[in-house]
């Protein structure tokens, strides 16, 4: 029942930790070789919060419908 609680939050929008994305290790060193779409891992700017090596995207920028303002 618990499996049933859970996905009816995400479902609802309620439980975004699916939106939390992996920050690539070698990129935090400055030393990944990729750039940041061959990469698997994210490579966010430096005005980007990291905490406990991960980011939370934006649920409308992953859609392609964001209209928020996008610091410089």
């Amino acid at each position: 029942m618990a499996n049933v609680v859970n996905m009816n939050s995400l479902l609802n929008g309620k439980d975004s930790r699916w939106l939390q994305l992996e920050v690539c290790r070698e990129f935090q060193r400055n030393k990944c070789s990729r750039q940041d779409t061959e990469c698997k891992f994210a490579h966010p700017p430096a005005n980007v919060e990291v905490q406990n090596g991960k980011v939370t995207a934006c649920y409308d920028s992953i859609k392609g419908r964001c209209n928020r303002d996008k610091p410089p």
